[in-house]
């Protein structure tokens, strides 16, 4: 029987990432993922054309930026393994059907100069909710990139301070009232709150403000990554560390069941039959729902009931992938057209609708997002030509039509908000509804890439379930991915949940 001192089972980015961290610790590590490749969401094919590299899922890298991971290149993911980002500025642009637009660039100053064209008042504002939010960012932001403290102590020692009080307050709300309370201007209200919305959390959702009071100073201290090659290169760069630390990786190997010894987690049996034992740990790298058929149900009815009772995400994603003659020409202009991002948004109140709409079946396809990350990264796509990155919210059931239907509303939209495409500047497509995503990764219900939603009853040290941090109720086993803090995204989130399982070990980070 083949013996590893931990395997990971399933190789996404988050379990990559925790194998390269145990691996440079010293541990001996097996990474078992099921597909014929590994990367889960942060994966680029050529789905198109020839030539055309086109990010599946993941393409846009904001909160990974600011762990120590990229920061301090600690598994040498950029000195040693190849890993390059560009950093497109403006990093988004929010455009309104009628040719206005508001520019996040990284100089904040900036930003407020592009809020100014459509309310000097609220450009006062941005800068004036910048200096409020920059320093909770350093509050929030490292316990993004460790295991999070306990909810409630975290809420107990927020609320010593009137700057902890206002923080928790924020905490509590929706991202648009955050925005409400202070901005003037329904177009800078309703871009703040189209942009957040990104997390899959509709404006109106509790629980969510805190999103807005990180994302704003994120995106000006570490900016928007594109990952040259594609989102693929990550894991690529990832699956090298790994395999300089002594590290393996088994692909075409589905996990049948995890196996135990007593209480103690001692391995697991491939669908193939084989057994392999893990002298230390097993990390699972799945959706949590996932865990009680690998356990046989070990765990109990009201561990069950915990799980079940897990909220959804408020919608789910349907993707484009176009292969394009040429790169759009936004008609809101060249600062539009420049930024990494475009982000469709309507104004207020007709946002509100159209997030309402998702709860009964009606798609948001006037609202798409879009990424043409070949302007930046030539190496997507042949000379002179581009990739497209459409995608739209949706809900996980269309009350009427079809996702085909879906994605032409979406790009009929996307088309009028420039001066130049058109089905004729399609070299070829393919469309990915949330019936696909789901066969495509197992751990993603309903095309959810997050597994569940965002809100603060189930984030931070809640996420998945109060105070759980990575720690599976049986010893040796855990749980790494978005199903655990700090949730979904290209985040390195591995990071925390190495960090966890080498100090229940007894083993520091390495250096």
């Amino acid at each position: 029987m083949a013996e590893h001192d931990v395997i990971v089972v399933g190789g996404g980015h988050n379990g990559l990432t925790t194998a390269a961290y145990l691996a440079k610790a010293g541990l001996d590590v097996l990474v078992l993922e099921a597909k014929e490749y590994v990367g889960g969401g942060a994966v680029t094919q050529e789905v198109t054309l020839p030539g055309f590299h086109h990010d599946l899922h993941a393409i846009a890298h904001i909160f990974i930026q600011a762990s120590p991971l990229v920061r301090d290149d600690e598994l040498g993911l950029l000195s040693r393994h190849g890993l390059r980002y560009v950093y497109p500025d403006p990093c988004i642009s929010v455009v309104f059907p009628d040719g206005d637009s508001i520019c996040f660039y990284r100089d904040v100053r900036k930003t407020a100069e592009s809020i100014a064209r459509i309310s000097p008042r609220d450009a006062d504002n941005y800068l004036r909710f910048f200096e409020f939010a920059d320093p909770v960012l350093d509050m929030l932001l490292g316990g993004f990139f460790a295991p999070p403290p306990p909810l409630g102590a975290m809420f107990a020692q927020l609320d010593q301070s009137e700057l902890g009080q206002e923080v928790l307050r924020v905490l509590l709300m929706s991202h648009l009232e955050v925005a409400q309370e202070w901005f003037e201007h329904d177009k800078v209200k309703a871009a703040l709150a189209r942009w957040v919305s990104e997390i899959l959390a509709a404006p109106e959702e509790g629980g969510t403000g805190a999103f807005l009071m990180i994302m704003v100073p994120l995106i000006h201290r570490y900016g928007l990554g594109f990952a040259v090659g594609g989102s693929g290169a990550l894991t690529a760069a990832t699956a090298r560390a790994l395999a300089s630390y002594g590290g393996v990786i088994s692909t075409n190997a589905p996990v049948e069941r995890i196996l135990f010894e007593g209480e103690r987690a001692g391995g697991v049996r491939l669908a193939s039959g084989e057994v392999l034992r893990a002298r230390k740990a097993v990390v699972a790298n799945l959706n949590i729902a996932q865990i009680p058929e690998l356990v046989e149900h070990r765990f109990g009815a009201d561990w069950q009931r915990k799980v079940d009772r897990l909220k959804p995400a408020g919608f789910v994603l349907l993707v484009g992938h176009l292969a394009l003659a040429e790169a759009p020409i936004f008609r809101a202009g060249p600062e539009a057209t420049s930024a990494g991002l475009q982000e469709v948004c309507l104004p207020l109140p007709e946002l509100r609708q159209a997030f309402d709409g998702l709860k009964y079946g009606r798609p948001a396809s006037m609202m798409p997002s879009i990424g043409v990350a070949s302007v930046w990264d030539p190496s997507r796509a042949p000379e002179g030509r581009h990739t497209l990155y459409l995608l739209s919210f949706v809900p996980a059931e269309l009350a009427s039509g079809s996702w085909r239907e879906v994605f032409e509303e979406s790009f009929t939209a996307f088309c009028a908000l420039t001066t130049n495409m058109s089905w004729s500047k399609v070299l070829d497509h393919v469309v990915h509804g949330p019936d696909e995503s789901e066969r495509f990764n197992a751990a993603w219900p309903k095309g959810d890439p997050g597994h569940f939603g965002s809100q603060i009853f189930q984030f931070l040290g809640y996420r998945p379930l109060p105070n759980m941090g990575y720690r599976l109720p049986a010893e040796s086993l855990y749980l790494v991915g978005p199903s655990t803090h700090p949730g979904s995204g290209i985040t390195g989130g591995g990071r925390a949940a190495a960090q966890c399982i080498l100090s229940d070990l007894g083993l520091g980070m390495g250096d």
